[in-house]
C-alpha cells in the first residue's frame, strides 16, 4: 500500500533508483576501461600536495573493482527480492506489516499460556503472587518507567505511582481500566 496520493511517485522513485545504478555502472564502465599496455608507464598527475606528493594515473585495482560491481549487484538482487520500486511488492511479498503480525503472533503463542492463569484471578490475588509480582516489575520497567520513572516516583509531568494520592481514584478495577484504555493527556492503551 503506497501512502503517496497519486501513482506518479512510485514511478519516479522506482526510475531515479534505477537511472542511479544504471548511471554508477555506466560511469565506472567508462572510467575503467583504458588499460596499461605492457611497458607503458602511467601518466603523472598535474596536482600536487605539500609541494611533492604526485599521484601516477593508474587503474582501479580489480578487487576494487570487484567490490563497486559486486554492490551494484546486490542492490539489483535486492529489489528483486524485496519492496524497494515503488509500489513493487518483491518476489518474496514480504512487508513490514506482515513481519509484525508474525512476530506478535509468535510473542501471544509464547506468553498467552504464563498470563492464562492470572486472567481467571481477580487483582488482589494477582498482586500477592510473587511471579505476577515479578513479571509485572519486568512490564513496568519496559513499558511504563520512561513516564514514571524506574521507581514509580513519577517524573516531571506524569504522577507519582507510590503515594497514595490516586488521580482517578485507587481501586483495583479503576487501575485496570487505565492501564488497559489509558486515559486522556498522555497515558496510552496498553491493552488494546
Amino acid at each position: 500500500m503506497s501512502d503517496f496520493t497519486s501513482g506518479f511517485w512510485p514511478i519516479y522513485i522506482s526510475v531515479l533508483t534505477l537511472l542511479s545504478i544504471i548511471g554508477t555502472w555506466v560511469f565506472l564502465k567508462m572510467q575503467t576501461t583504458r588499460k596499461l599496455k605492457p611497458g607503458e608507464k602511467a601518466e603523472l598527475m598535474e596536482h600536487t600536495w605539500d609541494g611533492d606528493l604526485q599521484d601516477f594515473n593508474n587503474p582501479l585495482p580489480r578487487w576494487w573493482l570487484g567490490l563497486f560491481y559486486g554492490t551494484m549487484v546486490f542492490a539489483l538482487v535486492y529489489l528483486v527480492l524485496w519492496p524497494g520500486l515503488g509500489n513493487y511488492a518483491g518476489v518474496l511479498g514480504w512487508t513490514s506489516l506482515g513481519e509484525y503480525e508474525a512476530e506478535v503472533k509468535a510473542a501471544e503463542a509464547k506468553f498467552q499460556p504464563v498470563y492464562a492463569g492470572f486472567m481467571q484471578q481477580d487483582v488482589a490475588t494477582v498482586a500477592a503472587d510473587p511471579n505476577a509480582r515479578a513479571i509485572g516489575k519486568n512490564l513496568f520497567l519496559t513499558y511504563c518507567s520512561q513516564c514514571h520513572g524506574s521507581n514509580a516516583e513519577g517524573s516531571k509531568g506524569f504522577p507519582n505511582l507510590t503515594d497514595h494520592d490516586w488521580l482517578y481514584g485507587g481501586e483495583p478495577e479503576t487501575i485496570v481500566a487505565t492501564i488497559t484504555n489509558g486515559r486522556n493527556g498522555m497515558m496510552p492503551p496498553m491493552g488494546a
